[in-house]
């Protein structure tokens, strides 16, 4: 399943957002790559739940937390997210590429994926696509895109 999402966040990053996409020419396209129709529908469920997230009143689920504060994991939450993978929700949170509102949306989105455990590298490309889909992180996806794109070509020290 999250072979699928990246593939369409790969795909389809650089269309305009305001830009309809028809559900069944993506798994139509899908399915030509050889994607399974259940993967695919469970991948397309996940994308909507980004969605409907994003939506939310963030003080609906979270309120605010000061600077001080730190986010404490579940037991399946620390299963599903490694250490490292805490560590650079925490780094970003501190970096104010994530707020506490963006943050909660990364953490349902990694439970909600059907794997045992996230790599970091999966869990960055994630948080982008968290970012990339939240209208009021633009400047967010921007910083850490451009992170990303430096750290793999080897500027960050």
């Amino acid at each position: 399943m999250f072979e699928i999402i990246m593939y369409l966040f790969e795909s389809y990053m650089q269309i305009d957002q305001s830009t309809e996409i028809d559900a069944q020419e993506i798994t139509d396209e899908l399915l030509e790559e050889g994607f399974q129709k259940n993967d695919i529908s469970k991948a397309l469920a996940w994308l909507d739940n980004l969605t409907s997230l994003h939506e939310q009143n963030p003080e609906s689920k979270t309120q605010l937390a000061k600077e001080t504060s730190h986010r404490i994991y579940s037991a399946a939450e620390q299963h599903r997210i490694s250490c490292d993978g805490q560590g650079f929700i925490s780094y970003l949170n501190q970096a104010d590429i994530l707020n506490t509102h963006t943050q909660e949306v990364v953490i349902d989105c990694v439970m909600s994926l059907d794997v045992d455990e996230l790599t970091l590298s999966d869990l960055k490309w994630l948080i982008l696509m968290v970012l990339f889909n939240d209208p009021n992180s633009e400047d967010a996806f921007m910083q850490l895109e451009s992170m990303l794109l430096d750290f793999e070509d080897g500027l960050i020290h």
